[in-house]
């Protein structure tokens, strides 16, 4: 992967079942997307839906001077 830019943050390993993953790979060739582009959407469309039940705690495990509300 030398000289390839990473365009995401940390690497995540999740185990599915083989109904799961058939059903993800079975939306992605449907879209012609990749696998792992249906589970970042996914993902984004679950962080955006509890986005406020967890605001609270990222703003306070947040370190000053990274933004927020404590850094202004």
């Amino acid at each position: 992967m030398k000289g390839k830019s990473r365009k995401f943050g940390p690497r995540l390993t999740v185990s599915l079942t083989g109904s799961d993953y058939d059903t993800l790979n079975a939306l992605a060739e449907k879209d012609d997307v990749s696998v792992s582009w249906v589970v970042r959407r996914a993902i984004d469309e679950y962080l955006r839906k509890h986005q406020k039940e967890i605001a609270p705690a990222l703003a306070a495990a947040r370190p000053r001077g990274e933004g927020g509300a404590a850094s202004r």
